[in-house]
This record gives structure tokens, C-alpha cells and sequence, in this order.
């Protein structure tokens, strides 16, 4: 019961992998080609018995590499273009 009603909600995301990317590109500002090709990674998902033992998103990780990418990195560059 508990456990089919958990494959149940896994393989309706799976089925609807395509309005979830879409729906993640927009709420977060992303890219679609950001994303992974949909069908591989449908077929890789479907291999995988439960997706709740997936480690939950870290955010304070998120905003860390966010810092890197919008800050630490150009800094890089920049002190790099000037031969610092």
C-alpha cells in the first residue's frame, strides 16, 4: 500500500519529466539546454527502484556554487586578463 502509492507518484514524475524541466527553466531562469536529453533520462530514471533515496538538495551548497560561478569565477578571469 504505502510503497505502491509511492511507486505511483515516482512514475507519474517520470511521466511528466518534460512539464517538470520546463517548469524548473522557468521558476529558476534556466536554459532548456541546461537540461539533460529528456528520453535518456526518463529511461534512467525508470531504472532506478526509489527515487526518495536521492540525497535532498543541499541549498546552502546551491547558493555557495551560485557565488562561485556569478563572483569568484570572473574575478579569476578578470585578475587573469590583467596579469595579475
Amino acid at each position: 500500500p504505502y510503497t505502491w502509492g509511492k511507486r505511483e507518484k515516482q512514475r507519474r514524475l517520470i511521466d511528466r519529466l518534460d512539464r517538470e524541466f520546463l517548469m524548473c527553466a522557468r521558476r529558476y531562469e534556466l536554459p532548456r539546454g541546461d537540461f539533460p536529453p529528456l528520453e535518456p533520462f526518463r529511461q534512467a530514471l525508470l531504472e532506478i527502484k526509489d527515487l526518495s533515496e536521492f540525497p535532498k538538495l543541499d541549498k546552502k551548497m546551491v547558493r555557495e556554487m551560485d557565488k562561485v560561478f556569478s563572483v569568484d569565477i570572473p574575478e579569476l578571469l578578470e585578475r587573469a586578463r590583467h596579469g595579475q
